[in-house]
């Protein structure tokens, strides 16, 4: 899904004022919400899952009181949502044209290099 939503038609400069309209590689509204709707449907559904692994893996202690383990992942989650909002701010500050690439490459990249860690790691992982 991710792999949808990178346009490789705005990383060569073109000098077309319409930009990369018509274009069979650029990445047009149908491409868009195709790609949008199979990112946002997998982490939602990801997100699930690494609550669920969560509540097995955390200790008894962390998971009474206040300041429990649901907290800690509530307070930890709007932390990370904050910190993807400033980030969201920054790319469209820096280039808006550019802001699909700008914001989805960097995160395909990250995907990439956590398949290939959990691939590396994959024998003390099912451990």
């Amino acid at each position: 899904g991710m792999a949808l939503l990178i346009d490789v038609t705005d990383m060569v400069d073109a000098e077309a004022e319409n930009y990369n309209e018509g274009n069979p590689w650029a990445v047009g509204p149908r491409r868009y919400i195709a790609g949008y709707l199979l990112v946002f449907c997998s982490v939602q559904a990801f997100d699930g899952v690494v609550g669920s692994v969560l509540s097995k893996v955390i200790p008894t202690a962390l998971a009474t009181g206040t300041l429990n383990s649901g907290l800690l992942a509530t307070v930890l989650g709007t932390f990370g949502r904050a910190c993807g909002d400033v980030y969201i701010t920054s790319v469209g500050y820096v280039d808006l044209r550019q802001i699909l690439n700008l914001l989805f490459v960097p995160s395909f990249m990250i995907l990439v290099s956590n398949l290939a860690l959990i691939l590396c790691n994959y024998d003390s992982l099912t451990a």
